[in-house]
């Protein structure tokens, strides 16, 4: 029997564990091994990474996807349609008013939805950032006491462009996160992810419109290479789009990001925290899918835990999208549900349409909730290697 979970390198290979387990049928013993080492995780965790109070923003979006409401629903605790959107963009504070209507409707603890909203970069907890990981990184030095630790994070933060606008960027940005999701460690890496584009050559301006059918068409028959994630990036970079592969920070349970740089390039930055193809590409797809359905703007990002179940509209035309994209309805809904979920299928869709098998396989996966099958067809590994900077 194993016992509880003492150091990160104990934690490091749970998370593998639980990864190997996900997908385990109910009520078998893979099911109740993985229901054993998520509640091992669960204990460390809430020891060693205790999470940060939401935001009234937060706990808003939170209490909308947990309960399905739309923003429309939100009317009668809020006001107006309009009135709403800017609450949600986080450009008007809640009232008095606001907050006792949500608490009472929504169940919202009153003390989350009367927090202050910050306002200045002074009004961010750096110390709550993963100081200790980004000097892992390289990022930071961290010499010195806490008071010369946060100028040199602020001074950090002010490299990476955003600096003073920071709380703003926040505010006004949305988060597809798990319950346990850290959104400093988030805050840390999409930093992270802004500086790193800055350090890329773009080859073209970026343009909205021009992210049509033809434009995901052919970024996706370049997944049929082995080095298709990387010409990927060159594909983009001609379109004004940078793409960033950086590894997730602890507890931040998240796969990718849709932004807007502050010399306002289009970013999409991926975390490859499931060094698989089949993720990659849909990750890919799904970030890009917020860009061209306009869901982001200048200074503001969207971060996605492409795991999480969410009702945001936002989010669910964002996959729909990208499923589209890579696999057009009437291919997909041509053949039965029986027979999408046998290797002929899936070799002949990727042939048919000029893409990899692992998108073809990955959506099986996902749509069936089998993900023993086609393991040998999604790309374990195939991804990490191709960006030696994912690790810086």
């Amino acid at each position: 029997m194993e016992r509880l979970i003492k150091t990160e390198a104990e934690y490091d290979k749970a998370l593998a564990i639980i990864d190997e387990l996900m997908g385990a049928k109910s009520g078998s013993d893979e099911a109740e091994r993985l229901e054993y080492w998520v509640t091992l995780v669960e204990i460390y965790e809430d020891e060693h990474y205790p999470i940060p109070k939401p935001t009234p923003l937060e706990a808003i979006q939170f209490a909308m996807e947990q309960q399905g409401l739309a923003r429309r629903d939100l009317e009668p605790f809020i006001g107006s349609r309009g009135v709403v959107s800017e609450v949600l963009a986080g450009k008007r504070r809640l009232t008095l008013d606001m907050i006792h209507r949500l608490h009472a409707g929504l169940g919202i603890p009153l003390d989350t939805l009367a927090q202050k909203t910050p306002e200045s970069a002074q009004d961010i907890d750096l110390s709550r950032l993963p100081i200790q990981e980004m000097v892992e990184r390289g990022w930071l030095q961290a010499k010195g006491n806490a008071r010369e630790i946060q100028e040199e994070v602020r001074g950090w933060l002010s490299m990476t462009g955003i600096g003073d606008a920071l709380p703003a960027f926040c505010t006004r940005s949305s988060m597809r996160l798990g319950a346990r999701g850290d959104h400093y460690g988030m805050l840390a890496w999409v930093c992270g992810v802004v500086r790193s584009a800055s350090q890329q050559t773009l080859l073209g301006a970026f343009d909205r419109k021009a992210l049509t059918r033809d434009f995901f068409r052919g970024l996706f028959t370049l997944s049929k290479g082995d080095d298709g994630p990387l010409r990927a990036r060159e594909y983009l970079a001609k379109a004004g789009i940078h793409l960033v592969a950086l590894s997730h920070f602890q507890k931040t349970y998240l796969d990718g990001a849709a932004l807007f740089a502050p010399d306002g390039n289009a970013v999409v930055g991926l975390s490859l925290r499931h060094d698989r193809l089949d993720n990659f590409w849909f990750t890919l797809g799904h970030e890009l899918a917020h860009l061209a359905l306009g869901h982001v703007e200048p200074g503001c990002f969207v971060v996605d835990d492409l795991d999480a179940r969410t009702q945001d509209e936002d989010e669910r035309a964002a996959d729909a999208l990208a499923m589209e994209m890579m696999i057009p309805a009437k291919t997909w809904e041509a053949t039965p549900a029986v027979s999408r979920a046998r290797m002929p299928f899936v070799l002949n869709t990727a042939l048919q349409l000029g893409i990899h098998p692992a998108i073809v396989a990955g959506r099986v996966r996902k749509e069936t909730g089998n993900y023993k099958q086609f393991t040998k067809w999604i790309g374990n590994g195939e991804v990490r290697r191709l960006f030696p900077e994912w690790n810086a």
